[in-house]
């Protein structure tokens, strides 16, 4: 594999598990939840979470959308252990 697409492999996944850090850490709706998912899962209550949305769907089509599904598919296989 060349070096540069396993260095932002690596880079990618320390992201996402800071992404996943900070959403238990702060809003933590979902255990195996990340920001975006959060945000999607509040975006019909929360004014400030439904602009979030909105910015990082204009971003990312359906971003915090596919954010949940992915985050409650994690939960529905999660036993405990980190996945």
């Amino acid at each position: 594999m060349n070096i540069f697409k396993k260095i932002g492999r690596n880079l990618k996944n320390f992201a996402y598990n800071e992404d996943r850090s900070i959403a238990s850490l702060t809003l933590g709706v979902n255990a195996q939840g990340t920001v975006s998912s959060d945000i999607g899962e509040h975006a019909k209550n929360c004014p400030v979470a439904e602009v979030a949305d909105k910015i990082l769907d204009g971003i990312q089509k359906d971003h915090c959308e596919n954010a949940v599904i992915h985050a409650d598919k994690l939960e529905a296989v999660d036993d405990g252990r980190e996945q």
